[in-house]
């Protein structure tokens, strides 16, 4: 087999489109991997990882395209380039189908002269002179885009309280705003409780938890992960407060963060402490704390969904796990037996990544290691050390390519490499359904699976794999569909991460 590829000067496709048409190539007959991308180092050192890079992709600039893959042979080279042209002119067709969408705030204005809240996803040198220019035009915020600076954020924050608008980011994933999810959020059913979050997928999780437990959510405004930073203060967060206090179809406010200081966090308690509506505190990892009045503290993020739909409900749904935990122990101690003794999580969400390490970092504090949170810290996040949870969706893996959320092709790569560590029990991974997400993740995970188990029959081991999917039964992936599919490929599907989290460290000799 020989690398095959050429190189297209001086175009662009956005790394959404070419994820899509390098897997379509990657189903090719004969083609055993590809890949197409823009010409940047990151995406090179990529080719360089899996073997396609080729001597003229070394030359090959940002502004260049990429094609590169290996394949059997007697495979037409030809056809597989023409392959690669016609799913380039297809997009190039669906988007000169669209309407010329407004280049500048001011189109859209005229345009749509009733917008009230802007989301804005640009490079960071450009999108905080956006987020200015909407703010001073009355409009709510929310900023997608990270590399922002701390001043520019605390301006910008300072802006919008004068002017009593919301300003959620920079950084910020998730809302849902009078029913409309925005970036990766899930379909949930409506309700009375109100969710102010400083972390992604920890905010997508309660109200995905709310929903499976009878409840039903109001808003959900997100506020940035530096927001509850000393510098930054809190300020996004007691403005969403006071927002959600003076809203009439809230009933009770969901804070969700990682351990903000402790001045910050007593800003934060003071506040909501005064709210004339019940308040549900859970900053992960951060000491536990007896309930206060109206203040209702929670250590993990399914503890906090109960406690907000109780509230609200006056009961919650039980979430059901279906294991037959005697088999698993019996597997167990098989892998036990042949030294397979740790646990290797592979997040695409960071929140439920903190969350599971702070799990084990309380029980097995001196064998835990992720790239995120309280625990230590991996030298490298491509190589795992003992208990190790990695945030796939950290900087250094989203550099020149896709979230795993919406591409999960590096997460389901590691999914192989860490089941055939001989020192690997189980592979612990999160599946995120919902807007903005994979129209398959559970699929794409699935195969990765049968993919692991197929190598690891051939040298006589065994792995567990435990996994939680993140999302609703009106979710557009189809949540029982998902859940299906990891189970036909043997898997553990837990109710909630903290579950996941948990059974995986019974399993291997820690305590639930």
């Amino acid at each position: 087999m020989q690398i095959k590829g050429m190189i297209r000067s001086n175009v662009y496709y956005d790394s959404v489109s070419l994820m899509q048409i390098s897997r379509a190539v990657e189903e090719h007959p004969g083609v055993r991997s590809a890949m197409v991308g823009m010409g940047t180092d990151m995406n090179k050192e990529l080719l360089q990882t899996a073997g396609l890079l080729f001597d003229d992709a070394r030359a090959a600039k940002p502004s260049d395209l990429i094609i590169a893959f290996v394949a059997d042979e007697g495979t037409s080279e030809e056809e597989v380039l023409a392959l690669v042209e016609r799913k380039l002119n297809e997009k190039a067709k669906d988007e000169k189908k669209e309407d010329a969408p407004p280049s500048s705030l001011g189109s859209a204005l005229k345009r749509y002269p009733d917008i009230n809240i802007s989301l804005i996803s640009l490079p960071g040198t450009y999108a905080a002179q956006e987020a200015r220019k909407a703010l001073n035009k009355g409009i709510h915020v929310m900023l997608f885009s990270d590399n922002i600076s701390v001043d520019e954020e605390i301006s910008l924050k300072k802006l919008a309280h004068e002017k009593g608008l919301l300003m959620m980011g920079p950084d910020c994933g998730t809302a849902i705003i009078n029913g409309m999810g925005l970036c990766f959020a899930n379909k949930v059913r409506a309700g009375g409780i109100g969710i102010v979050g400083a972390s992604g997928t920890g905010t997508q999780e309660v109200s995905v938890l709310i929903d499976h437990m009878g409840g039903g959510v109001s808003q959900v405004l997100g506020t940035g992960g530096r927001d509850l930073s000393l510098e930054v203060g809190g300020t996004m967060m007691l403005d969403c407060i006071d927002a959600l206090d003076k809203d009439p179809s809230t009933k009770a406010i969901v804070l969700i963060s990682k351990p903000p200081v402790e001045s910050v966090a007593a800003r934060i308690l003071e506040r909501a402490g005064s709210c004339s509506k019940d308040v549900v505190v859970c900053f992960i990892n951060s000491p536990e704390k007896d309930d206060d009045g109206r203040l209702h503290f929670a250590s993990t993020l399914e503890e906090a969904a109960r406690k907000a739909v109780v509230l609200t409900e006056g009961h919650a749904v039980s979430l059901v796990d279906e294991w037959n935990m005697d088999e698993l122990r019996g597997l167990s101690e098989r892998l036990s037996a042949k030294g397979q003794k740790y646990v290797r999580g592979l997040y695409c969400g960071g929140t439920l990544c903190d969350e599971t390490a702070a799990i084990f970092g309380k029980v097995l504090p001196d064998d835990v290691y992720s790239n995120v949170g309280k625990v230590k810290q991996l030298p490298d996040p491509s190589v795992s050390i003992a208990h190790s949870f990695v945030d796939l969706g950290d900087d250094k893996f989203t550099v020149g390519r896709p979230h795993p959320m919406i591409d999960p092709d590096l997460r389901n790569k590691r999914i192989v490499t860490e089941a055939l560590d001989p020192e690997t029990a189980v592979v612990l991974f999160d599946v995120e359904l919902g807007y903005g997400s994979h129209r398959d993740p559970a699929g794409e995970a699935a195969r990765a699976i049968a993919k692991a188990k197929s190598a690891l029959k051939e040298s006589g081991r065994e792995v567990l794999f435990v996994a939680y999917v993140l999302g609703t039964k009106d979710d557009l992936q189809g949540y029982e569909k998902q859940v299906s599919l990891l189970k036909e490929q043997g898997a553990v599907v837990a109710s909630s991460n903290a579950r996941a989290a948990r059974l995986s460290l019974e399993l291997t000799g820690g305590t639930r």
